[in-house]
């Protein structure tokens, strides 16, 4: 089981808050270029392949995406197929 296979798992499973850097590679690995947006903590990640979004804050100062926001992302990622 490689490294991404194991964050899918991990990311589907999760049901509280999921490491901002772990959902970066997890989105790093299923297509996406991550922009920053302005200043400050926004961040734009762009699916290459379809040129869907998604937006969210880099968590400061803790370092934990909250758990609303993942079962967004997960919908999201479900609905585009990639999960």
């Amino acid at each position: 089981m490689t490294r991404l296979d194991t964050l899918k798992a991990e990311f589907l499973t999760c049901s509280g808050a999921f490491l901002y850097r772990d959902l970066e590679r997890l989105l790093s690995g299923l297509g996406f270029e991550q922009e920053q947006t302005g200043g400050g903590s926004r961040r734009r990640f762009v699916h290459v392949a379809s040129g869907r979004i998604i937006r969210l804050h880099e968590p400061h100062p803790g370092k934990e995406v909250k758990a609303y926001m993942v079962r967004q992302i997960r919908q999201q990622l479900v609905d585009m197929g990639l999960l």
